[in-house]
């Protein structure tokens, strides 16, 4: 008995919108079913319309029901490669479709992920006909069947094919980060893939072009002109990133961490570590894909909890701390369990020379026990500034170091988040600098900044920003010229050429 064309369309315009909710209601899947259902009614109607057209109404409908799909990731890439499809060249034979198609989402991809992964064409060209073909009948035929032991067996192999593939998405070997993608960049490689995808060939102008764009927007991350210095926004801890231009070197001072306090069940939230939620992702935008040299300050888990986490997600060749700190459990845990990392002890007077940065440690003198009156200290000339990183340093080993150090500093970064303990009237009067820097979560439950400490930078002169006001703080420096400036997350650019801007 054949049933009715009519009636198919009919129950397809029912049984869509329960498939869409079914399967999660993600907009990858209702943009697909409200194209569905835009080209059966207009079909009922006896509108003849192109598909251009179809599209463009679906779009108008998907856009009235939530306008912010448009502006994620999931839904930029699903409108995309839907509209994408229907310029494909209509002979273009399977791998060299899968080819183009990769090349229309590459751009949207490395824009919110910093990242591609190696493998994806030769992944897409083996799983979708196997999740096409296998995997996605055998799926219904189980549902229909769901007592033989046989699915048992499938199912174990469908869980190795997932560890299999897992294990190729996530390798770092098979990761390559690019840094994120200009928006403009990210425009034109699309306006060029979606002429690649009409054309017939594989080789082409296009893809020629393509990759040009391309390999020069991964350059221009890789290779920068200028150098910086990144107060991160972690909230109550520190974590700072120091960069050198052109062959770049990438130096992280400290990983932050969050203090556990006894909560009442009701009042616990989730929350992710400032790792995995801030610093990765910002070394990853940046086109970093390895630490050269990661500073720990002292054992305080608000500079060093997340050490661990930081260590296996990302790669870290060498590890400074100061004397006495690898007496500390947490410490003796990492090196035992990172054999592949270069541990060094660090004590008043080394010199570490690193190229456009020489980094000087003016404390510990003496092995402690990574107390903030132990914090490593480090006095950095980055091109021709001066930088001084402090820990949680307290005011009498200040008092200590300036007995044997005589120097000048453009820029402070206040220890102790701004506490009363740190940064005395001594250390502003002999360092006489020009900006201090603070790192501190907004209504922390300690009152940081102080305000004794921001009296005593008044009394110096020394005007301060603070990241619980200003979100992250960068500050730039010019490789082929004198120019400087410092940008902030929230508030744009604050700081230039020496000139606090209002």
């Amino acid at each position: 008995m054949k049933i009715p064309l009519e009636l198919i369309d009919t129950l397809m315009l029912f049984l869509l919108p329960s498939y869409g909710i079914l399967v999660g209601s993600k907009s990858g899947i209702w943009r697909a079913v409200v194209l569905a259902m835009v080209g059966i009614v207009f079909k009922k109607l006896g509108w003849s319309l192109s598909s251009l057209d179809i599209f463009s109404v679906t779009l108008l409908i998907c856009l009235f029901v939530d306008p912010l799909a448009i502006t994620t990731m999931g839904g930029q890439l699903s409108f995309l490669l839907a509209f994408a499809i229907m310029y494909l060249y209509k002979n273009t034979k399977f791998i060299c479709a899968t080819l183009k198609m990769n090349l229309v989402s590459l751009p949207i991809i490395c824009f919110y992920t910093y990242q591609l992964n190696l493998l994806t064409l030769l992944v897409n060209l083996i799983f979708i006909p196997l999740f096409t073909y296998v995997i996605l009948p055998l799926t219904f035929i189980s549902a229909l069947s769901v007592k033989l032991k046989i699915w048992n067996n499938v199912n174990d192999l469908f869980e190795g094919m997932y560890g299999f593939l897992d294990y190729f998405s996530n390798g770092a070997q098979f990761i390559l980060v690019t840094g994120k993608l200009a928006i403009l960049s990210v425009i034109l490689l699309v306006i060029i893939s979606l002429f690649y995808i009409e054309s017939k060939s594989i080789l082409n102008k296009y893809l020629y072009q393509y990759l040009i764009v391309f390999a020069a927007c991964i350059m221009i991350n890789k290779f920068p002109l200028s150098g910086s210095v990144n107060i991160i926004d972690v909230g109550q801890g520190d974590s700072i990133l120091v960069t050198t231009p052109l062959i770049r070197k990438t130096f992280l001072i400290d990983t932050a961490g969050k203090l556990k306090f006894m909560t009442k069940p009701w009042a616990k939230r989730n929350s992710s570590n400032q790792v995995e939620h801030s610093t990765i992702p910002f070394l990853k935008s940046q086109g970093i894909s390895k630490i050269d040299i990661l500073f720990l300050s002292h054992k305080d888990v608000d500079h060093i909890g997340n050490l661990d986490i930081l260590l296996n997600k990302f790669p870290v060749r060498q590890v400074n701390f100061g004397i006495g700190l690898n007496q500390n459990l947490r410490i003796q845990n990492v090196i035992r369990t990172h054999p592949e990392i270069e541990f060094k002890s660090r004590q008043q007077g080394d010199v570490i020379k690193t190229g456009f940065i020489n980094w000087q440690v003016l404390w510990p003198k003496v092995k402690g026990k990574g107390e903030n009156s132990d914090s490593l200290t480090l006095l950095a000339r980055i091109k021709d500034k001066n930088w001084l990183f402090t820990g949680d340093l307290d005011i009498p080993s200040e008092q200590k170091i300036l007995k044997n150090y005589q120097f000048k500093v453009d820029y402070l970064k206040l220890g102790h988040h701004g506490s009363k303990t740190a940064t005395g009237d001594e250390l502003l009067e002999k360092t006489q600098p020009k900006l201090g820097l603070i790192s501190a979560g907004i209504n922390n439950r300690y009152g940081h900044p102080n305000i004794e400490t921001l009296k005593r930078l008044e009394n110096h002169q020394v005007k301060y920003l603070n990241t619980a006001d200003y979100g992250m703080i960068s500050w730039y420096y010019d490789f082929f010229s004198n120019r400087e400036k410092i940008t902030t997350f929230l508030k744009g650019d604050s700081f230039e050429n020496n000139r606090i801007k209002k």
